[in-house]
């Protein structure tokens, strides 16, 4: 069973994406912040990661950048969750493999998942 990473502050958010992953299939690990994302991540190694971008403790673009330069993280696929008005540029800058801007479908969160798992599987 793949495993996701939720690095996301936001209570809510995290309770909504961790209901429909685990009823994709997902086990899911959470995270509230950066700082508590890398070291998930670290513990874990999911199968791939969803990351806010703006957070507390350690932002999200700070943990994308730490996960990228980690040889035994850097190949695990990231998708930036943000509501940050330039979060597309800063994923593509920081080397995610994609990004979504919120409010966005979950269909569109699944259909990146299933793609990116399977390709990363793949490799």
């Amino acid at each position: 069973m793949p495993t996701v990473l939720i690095i996301e502050d936001a209570d809510e958010n995290r309770q909504m994406l961790r209901t429909y992953l685990s009823k994709l299939g997902y086990q899911v690990v959470e995270a509230a912040n950066g700082l508590e994302g890398i070291k998930a991540a670290k513990l874990h190694v999911p199968s791939a990661i969803l990351l806010d971008l703006m957070m507390p403790v350690a932002q999200g673009d700070l943990a994308l950048g730490f996960i990228r330069s980690t040889s035994e993280l850097r190949h695990i696929p990231i998708i930036v969750t943000s509501a940050h008005p330039n979060a597309e540029r800063i994923a593509e800058q920081l080397g995610a493999n994609a990004c979504l801007m919120k409010p966005f479908q979950l269909t569109d969160l699944r259909d990146l998942l299933e793609s990116m798992i399977v390709t990363n599987q793949t490799s």
